[in-house]
């Protein structure tokens, strides 16, 4: 699972892929509208385009309240941090589609060319998806990007350079138009390993006694033994066995705030498959050290919360910008370093890819 830190941002890259297809779709569309329409016309279908998208990404975003709308009564911050993941995706996909062709009517642009060039847009982007997931994406899914990818690119190079379909033409492409829709929307985003998993996949033929300790991928997770707020004593080796996210927060940090309510519900959810979160609290960063206990209450942790009263797991993690988190497979190896908030779909993706 390949993710991309921008700032205290962590993004999975198939969605930015995704975005900057997008972007490249709109230049396509723009270029194709200004040779072979009026500019009167051709302004307002790619304004209205534009629009459509906007729409659409609004709907992805609050589609949170309506998927996981218990999470955001708990957690606002959400709606700011995260995306209704894959099942926003359709619901926003849909709400263009309804909004364009309402608004195409008022505008008196007529639905056939409307269908034309979202036709062409849909598969300029499914085009340059894959041409960028071959590029950039290390995962085993290249056949299938390969087929998609010069598809998209022949439906592509016919709509720009045929001016004129017949009806029964003009029918089949709606088909081919809607069944790609399909597979766009139903894609199964994963990716298989990245350089560093490939690192740890090398330290699985070997004794792990003798991997390496140290906080970068592929490593073995240097150990600690701190209290929880019970006052119990807890090591991160008491773990091994399990998969683990180690996460490292502050109660006044807002996407700290934000990413408790999807770890509390992914821990829920993994009750019982050897699943574990350990969040280490920075208790030297906290202005009120005694607040710690109360925050776990109002929000209803009940995964181990250490405190880290010394600063020194602080240290030795390099949490310089919170909440950072790291995956550490069964065997205690590094996986993945997250620097930012992770929601629930984040979160089972990245322990999915693990063994």
């Amino acid at each position: 699972m390949q993710v991309i830190q921008i700032g205290s941002f962590a993004i999975l890259l198939k969605w930015l892929l995704l975005g900057l297809s997008i972007l490249l779709g709109l230049i396509l569309i723009k270029l194709w509208l200004r040779k072979t329409r009026e500019s009167g016309i051709h302004k307002k279908t790619f304004d209205l385009l534009t629009n459509g998208l906007f729409i659409g990404f609004f709907i992805w975003k609050g589609s949170l309240l309506i998927l996981e709308p218990t999470l955001v009564v708990k957690s606002p911050l959400s709606l700011l941090y995260f995306t209704g993941g894959r099942t926003g995706l359709f619901l926003a996909i849909l709400g263009s589609i309804i909004f364009i062709f309402n608004r195409a009517r008022k505008l008196t642009i007529p639905h056939l060319f409307i269908l034309q060039s979202g036709f062409l847009f849909s598969f300029a982007v499914i085009c340059c998806y894959h041409i960028l997931a071959l590029l950039f994406l290390n995962d085993d899914n290249k056949t299938r990007h390969i087929i998609l990818g010069l598809f998209a690119v022949i439906i592509v190079f016919l709509s720009l350079f045929k001016q004129r379909i017949g009806s029964q033409k003009k029918i089949f492409s709606t088909i081919i138009l809607f069944s790609f829709f399909s597979i766009f929307i139903s894609f199964d985003f994963t990716s298989s390993p990245t350089e560093a998993q490939k690192t740890v996949q090398e330290n699985q033929g070997v004794d792990h006694k003798t991997v390496k300790i140290g906080v970068e991928e592929g490593k073995k997770a240097p150990n600690f033994q701190l209290q929880t707020v019970s006052g119990k004593e807890m090591k991160l080796s008491d773990l091994k066995g399990k998969k683990v996210i180690l996460n490292l927060w502050a109660t006044w940090c807002p996407p700290c705030k934000a990413e408790m309510p999807h770890m509390q519900e992914f821990y829920q959810e993994q009750e019982g498959k050897n699943v574990e979160i350990v969040a280490v609290n920075l208790t030297t960063a906290e202005k009120d050290p005694n607040g710690v206990e109360k925050f776990v209450k109002d929000y209803g942790l009940t995964f181990p919360v250490l405190l880290d009263s010394s600063g020194q797991i602080g240290d030795t993690y390099q949490a310089f910008t919170i909440p950072t988190s790291y995956i550490i497979d069964a065997n205690g190896i590094i996986h993945k370093k997250i620097v930012g908030p992770m929601d629930k779909e984040m979160m089972n993706e990245l322990i999915n890819s693990i063994d």
